[in-house]
């Protein structure tokens, strides 16, 4: 069965209208909700001007592989945090950005970032530290749905 941990997705970006079931289908896989213990994510109740913000719990991992999946494949920038479990795994973030590799943080289970103490020791400047810190935020912009393949 695995050790379970709840999840949190920040997704934005432009979906091509034609893959919404595709994605709504993802989601109910998960379980996933439109707020911790809420109501199931509705295609319908989607939000004009704002991120998508998804909320799961009980999740193997705290992984949602096919929600990523679907993300990286239409160039989605999204934020996971994914809840740890003692003795078997940390806490994380995960970014993308919509292009690119994804970038993996360990985290706290207020979702914030943290850097290990060796990562701060390798940084000979403050400015090297200000930098990667800059680099672990990022802003998700608005989940839009668009007609066709986005440019």
């Amino acid at each position: 069965m695995g050790d379970r941990a709840p999840v949190h997705i920040t997704i934005g970006g432009a979906c091509p209208r034609e893959h919404l079931e595709t994605f709504a289908t993802h989601a109910a896989n998960y379980d996933l909700r439109t707020e911790w213990d809420g109501e199931p994510f509705d295609p319908a109740a989607l939000v004009a001007g704002e991120p998508l913000e998804l909320y799961g719990t009980e999740l193997n991992g705290g992984q949602i592989p096919e929600v990523d999946a679907f993300c990286i494949a239409h160039g989605l920038p999204f934020r996971r945090w994914s809840g740890g479990c003692l003795g078997a795994f940390m806490p994380e973030i995960v970014l993308f950005d919509g292009s690119g590799p994804l970038r993996d943080y360990t985290a706290s289970e207020d979702e914030w970032v943290l850097f290990p103490p060796s990562w701060i020791k390798g940084f000979t400047r403050l400015r090297e530290l200000k930098r990667e810190m800059a680099r672990a935020e990022l802003t998700i912009p608005p989940f839009q749905l668009v007609d066709g393949t986005p440019s």
